[in-house]
């Protein structure tokens, strides 16, 4: 058992305010297990989807079967998230008030911010293969996280300023079960 969840130290009393399908994810303290669907948009140009698949996002599709293992520890959460036949995992930590995300080369760092019964990540710095990048070429991000009819749902919209918009996905997971630790 782990003390104060990550979202907790960095949103303090604002993750009362998120709906019980949010805080279940991101303020328990017990390892949860998450599965639904998704559907994915990915830009059909050939460097987007090279991009996708080079850091394991999911591929275009409707109806895409997820799971999603959020695994909490003392210093943060590892994620193992599976869209389709494509798997990823990631850890997230605190750092200077931001919630920080460390995926296979990249280190992406995010203000966290609750709104209308909603859990908002916008993306405020990035990091590929330990280079900072500017502005001007890192990716853009403003994931928004929230519950409809009871469900966790999820809208995760990633753009390059040079190349447009690169994937979104969207969709809606419940819990399976308890993982265990």
């Amino acid at each position: 058992m782990v003390g104060a969840s990550l979202f907790r130290r960095l949103l303090g009393d604002g993750i009362d305010t998120l709906p019980q399908a949010v805080r279940q994810v991101h303020d328990a303290s017990d390892d949860i297990i998450m599965v639904g669907s998704a559907d994915v948009w990915v830009n059909p140009n050939p460097l987007a989807g090279l991009l996708c698949r080079m850091m394991r996002l999911p591929a275009a599709g409707h109806g895409v079967s997820v799971r999603i293992a959020f695994l909490k520890r003392e210093e943060g959460e590892c994620w193992q998230r599976t869209f389709g036949s494509r798997s990823y995992a990631s850890r997230l930590d605190a750092e200077a008030g931001v919630l920080v995300e460390h995926m296979g080369p990249a280190v992406s760092r995010f203000q966290l911010s609750t709104s209308q019964g909603s859990l908002h990540l916008d993306l405020i710095g990035f990091r590929l293969l330990g280079l900072r990048l500017p502005r001007a070429l890192r990716p853009t991000c403003h994931a928004v996280e929230g519950e409809q009819d009871g469900a966790f749902t999820f809208d995760i919209p990633v753009s390059l300023p040079w190349l447009g918009p690169v994937i979104r996905y969207a969709g809606r997971l419940a819990p399976l079960r308890k993982a265990s630790s």
